[in-house]
């Protein structure tokens, strides 16, 4: 595919749609979070950090979009439902099954089932990688920022 050249033509087209569905999520993010406090007594309050990631999200957005003009890079390629549909199964199981049967049991399923994603599905990396970033996430949100996050079955 012969892409047009001269200034301000487009030379990555997969990074300028990037860029800008992630300044569409962190606009979503700042309107979600406008009814929460931006600053309280101590300064942080309930929608501090939200807005600071939104904010960061924001700027990375811009920054991918932008270098999409600069940098050569791929054009966008055709869709598959099966990356979509899987990746939106595994959220949704998360959401689902995290209160009753914890983090601990949660993650691993979520993070497997989010991995047929991928044509060539590579099960013993599916795994390990569950079981890291499960016991990453047990240690920090439970343990370091003491969110109420369950971590065993509550039955």
């Amino acid at each position: 595919m012969q892409r047009p050249s001269g200034a301000g033509a487009p030379r990555s087209l997969q990074d300028i749609a990037g860029g800008i569905f992630l300044i569409l999520i962190a606009l979503l993010a700042l309107y979600l979070v406008n009814h929460l406090p931006a600053s309280g007594r101590v300064g942080f309050a309930s929608g501090t950090a939200p807005r600071l990631f939104a904010y960061g999200l924001l700027g990375l957005g811009v920054w991918i979009a932008v270098s999409g003009f600069i940098n050569e890079g791929p054009g966008l390629d055709r869709w598959t439902i099966r990356g979509l549909v899987t990746i939106i199964g595994a959220v949704l199981f998360f959401a689902v099954s995290i209160r009753v049967f914890g983090l601990a049991v949660t993650g691993v399923p979520m993070v497997v089932l989010a991995s047929f994603a991928s044509k060539d599905v590579r099960w013993k990396e599916s795994i390990i990688f569950g079981i890291a970033i499960t016991t990453f996430c047990a240690i920090l949100f439970p343990f370091a920022l003491g969110q109420p996050i369950p971590l065993w079955p509550t039955f």
